[in-house]
């Protein structure tokens, strides 16, 4: 590293520094009382109170979870942007390359200096965070069971670790390209994003072979009828898997096909001529109830519901798969770099 850079990242490190103590001081000042509420857990059984402390312990604290997990899923595009993209572009623009390669550092050590010692802290510091996060929300993921939604699985465990390597890595590419900045940190942001939104909801999904399952409707529970500008409509609800990661959700006729208007025209005519809407597990208001009863036993008996997902003891290998993926993209973009700088900057 040379001079010239370490000036140049030594405000962007004293803010992430910075950042990294406030929120090191943030979770040791709540993060034990969330324990000890959750501790409560243990013993609620023989005090017959599990659910007031379940409360207890996720609405503790329902105002600072969204800001927490924001900021963490923000950290590692940040570092990309404010780290990466100027670190070898805010010497091109300025030319104070040619002075370090002129006191006898090579292009390839130059470089790779920089790709290893500022990637290896971009990494360092969002695990810090990450590990602080998952400690800290350890209880409310664990009583929510939604350690597969894009909120937590982005913002703790491993995962984010690769988001850093790859963040700092596209910024890099982006500044040897654009040799400026302010280009490069753009390009960086919005490339960022576009990766991982896709990347999230439908690669994720999709990186292990997911289960299929059909379950009955009478098993589901969760639907009924609604009215809208075109007529009756069938409507089904979320599927009990809460804890797992939800690919797709249908209902599919035990011989082919859908819950259609049609459908229901042949089969429900006295729900037809109802004129308020209806919602799911409920009737339409002045329908007698075995009319309504009839129809939702006939729909049961020739529709099932087919979920397809990822269960949540898949947790750990999809954190894994991802962090393994962003941490190849990171180092392919770290070589691209590698190789423009020693072959088309002169």
């Amino acid at each position: 590293m040379t001079w010239f850079a370490w000036r140049q990242l030594r405000f962007p490190a004293l803010i992430v520094l910075g950042f990294l103590v406030v929120m090191a001081v943030f979770f040791a000042i709540t993060g034990p009382h969330l324990w000890s509420l959750y501790d409560g857990m243990k013993t609620c059984h023989a005090h017959g109170d599990c659910q007031s402390v379940k409360n207890s312990v996720l609405n503790g604290y329902t105002k600072s979870f969204p800001i927490v997990q924001t900021l963490s899923v923000a950290f590692p595009a940040i570092l990309g942007v404010f780290w990466g993209a100027p670190l070898i572009a805010h010497e091109l623009e300025t030319g104070t390359y040619r002075l370090a390669w002129t006191q006898g550092v090579t292009r390839a050590r130059w470089v790779f200096t920089k790709l290893v010692v500022v990637g290896g802290l971009s990494m360092l510091a969002v695990g810090l965070v990450s590990w602080m996060v998952t400690w800290w929300s350890s209880p409310v993921d664990t009583l929510n069971a939604t350690r597969l939604s894009t909120t937590v699985f982005d913002s703790a465990y491993i995962a984010p670790i690769g988001y850093a390597a790859f963040g700092f890595a596209l910024g890099v590419a982006a500044g040897v390209l654009w040799r400026r900045t302010v280009p490069a940190m753009a390009t960086t942001m919005v490339a960022f994003a576009a990766v991982r939104l896709p990347f999230t909801h439908f690669l994720r999904p999709r990186l292990i072979s997911p289960v299929t399952q059909n379950v009955s409707l009478k098993q589901a529970g969760n639907f009924g009828f609604e009215r809208g500008p075109s007529g009756l409509s069938f409507v089904f609800g979320d599927p009990a898997q809460s804890s797992s990661l939800i690919v797709s959700d249908s209902v599919v006729g035990n011989n082919g096909g859908s819950v259609t208007q049609r459908w229901l025209s042949d089969n429900c005519h006295s729900l037809l001529n109802v004129g308020q809407a209806t919602t799911p597990k409920g009737a339409p208001t002045g329908v007698r109830p075995t009319a309504f009863n009839d129809c939702i036993d006939k729909v049961v008996a020739s529709f099932h519901q087919v979920v397809v997902f990822q269960p949540a003891s898949r947790f750990w290998s999809l954190q894994w798969i991802e962090l393994a993926i962003y941490v190849v993209a990171a180092a392919l973009l770290g070589a691209f770099s590698y190789w423009w700088v020693r072959r088309r900057i002169t």
